[in-house]
């Protein structure tokens, strides 16, 4: 082989105790015949760079971190909005069937009274039916005694006057 070939080659480690020494100058050697730059220049660049994306990420991270605490924070809140919604609901719902159950109660009593007023709205109506056929009836008999009454006092003024005219007209033959 030529000396310019030879160049071009990595060098071959000669010491074995220094095989990382030996594999970084391989690795070094590689590196600056295709991109012409020193291996610790690199090292160097590519440390800065990480370091870089590593805050980057760590930044973000503490943003995720915040926005999820947040995220959480507001999460609890809404579920205790929510429980108490569902409580205040279902206390409504409990308070109107209570209500409904009252109404209800209310209802039946109301409709036992009036069942109760009109069985003694009837028992009303049957006792004036009552009077009111034994008033025609006393009316009646009444009217028959009246009307007999009517009838012998008629009777008597006609005895009455027959008399009287019998005695006037004997006192004018006298």
């Amino acid at each position: 082989m030529d000396q310019s070939n030879k160049d071009h080659l990595p060098a071959v480690p000669e010491e074995k105790p220094n095989l990382v020494k030996a594999t970084k100058d391989f690795f070094g050697n590689a590196l600056s015949t295709v991109k012409g730059k020193d291996l610790t220049a690199l090292v160097e660049e590519f440390s800065s760079e990480m370091t870089l994306v590593a805050e980057g990420l760590s930044d973000d991270q503490a943003r995720l971190h915040d926005l999820y605490q947040n995220l959480s924070s507001q999460q609890t809140i809404d579920k205790e909005e929510t429980e108490a919604g569902i409580q205040r609901v279902a206390d409504a719902v409990k308070e109107t069937g209570d209500r409904i159950k009252k109404a209800e109660s209310l209802l039946t009593t109301m409709r036992q009274d009036l069942d109760h007023l009109q069985k003694e709205i009837d028992r009303q109506q049957d006792a004036f039916t009552q009077y009111t056929k034994k008033a025609e009836e006393k009316k009646a008999k009444k009217m028959d005694n009246l009307s007999g009454m009517i009838r012998q006092l008629t009777w008597l003024v006609g005895v009455a006057g027959g008399a009287w005219i019998i005695v006037t007209i004997l006192n004018l033959f006298k």
